[in-house]
């Protein structure tokens, strides 16, 4: 079976990317790369089992990933194999996007330290899956918005609880049967900052003349205003909100709605920075945040640009 046409990223054979083997025994050659099984045991969804991780050079925090796995046993015991996602370090936070795992067909995974891999959602009967036949696995994650489809059919949606720490992808699989994996493939997308803000003067001058040519050096900036075409405005906004990568929320005066859009970013865990002018009074459940404050004057506008940027920077390179 070929790769599967409708694949959101090209064909990156394994000769051009960088292979790290974490847990397990593999083997990476220009075409193929192979889960031999492993000698330690892990414990997962309840039980232990052989447990293998490969890492590569590939880094996104959004985008897609894709790869083809092929099960050389799926008869009996443990089988498994598909993505890794936000990987920093054996102990650190990241996914797993996989066939085979959490007894389903198709399972998203986390991994959490000091308690080990535990499903987030999961979709299909395992016993569907079969042996020496080729699957497309495609995972796409914009923020923390997950999709997965095989052989270009959507199987999973999820909302991650968290944003991911890291930025390197890579390959996982699980049992004590070969898995063998080809066509790897990781394309990143330019990572989103929403806007949230009251939509008048002088806030709207602000924005085009502050903070949007500031984000715009380091990320894709949405303000949900600036949004074209149907659907509603609230659910919009989730979505939103949802797919960015860090929120920057301009809470000067008390308007309802931007606090409603701060609350569910940072329920979601999104970094947030909050600007406010100088001299305001923060409600109580705000003033223990770090806010940057500027004045409305032209030495002020120069002031906060270097904040803001200096921030954004921070943020960008805080996931490793």
């Amino acid at each position: 079976m070929k790769p599967n046409g409708n694949s959101p990223v090209s064909d990156e054979c394994s000769s051009s990317t960088r292979w790290a083997p974490i847990l397990g025994h593999w083997s990476v050659g220009d075409d193929q790369i192979a889960y031999k099984g492993g000698d330690q045991h892990f414990a997962a969804h309840g039980q232990e089992f052989p447990i293998g991780i490969l890492v590569n050079n590939r880094e996104l925090l959004s985008g897609a990933c894709r790869v083809d796995v092929e099960f050389d046993e799926v008869s009996s015991g443990i089988f498994a194999g598909g993505i890794i996602l936000g990987y920093r370090s054996q102990e650190r936070y990241y996914l797993e996007v996989q066939l085979g795992a959490g007894q389903a067909a198709y399972c998203v995974s986390e991994f959490v330290s000091g308690f080990g891999w535990r499903p987030l959602k999961v979709a299909g009967p395992r016993d569907v899956l079969e042996a020496k036949r080729r699957y497309t696995l495609d995972v796409s994650l914009r923020g923390q918005e997950l999709r997965a489809a095989v052989d270009g059919v959507k199987v999973l949606e999820i909302l991650i609880p968290r944003p991911l720490e890291g930025k390197q992808t890579g390959l996982t699989a699980a049992g004590s049967h070969p898995v063998r994996f080809s066509n790897f493939a990781a394309a990143a997308d330019r990572p989103r900052a929403f806007v949230a803000m009251e939509y008048r003067e002088p806030f709207d001058t602000f924005y085009r003349e502050v903070i949007k040519p500031q984000a715009e050096k380091l990320y894709e900036v949405v303000r949900i205003d600036e949004k074209s075409g149907p659907g509603v405005i609230f659910q919009d906004m989730q979505r939103e909100i949802s797919q960015s990568d860090v929120v920057i929320a301009e809470i000067t005066p008390a308007n309802p709605n931007v606090f409603y859009e701060l609350g569910y970013a940072q329920a979601l865990g999104k970094p947030t920075i909050l600007l406010a002018q100088r001299g305001g009074k923060l409600p109580f459940d705000i003033a223990s945040y770090r806010v940057v404050f500027y004045d409305d004057s032209i030495g002020g506008k120069s002031r906060v640009e270097e904040d803001l940027a200096r921030h954004l920077d921070a943020i960008s390179q805080s996931a490793g």
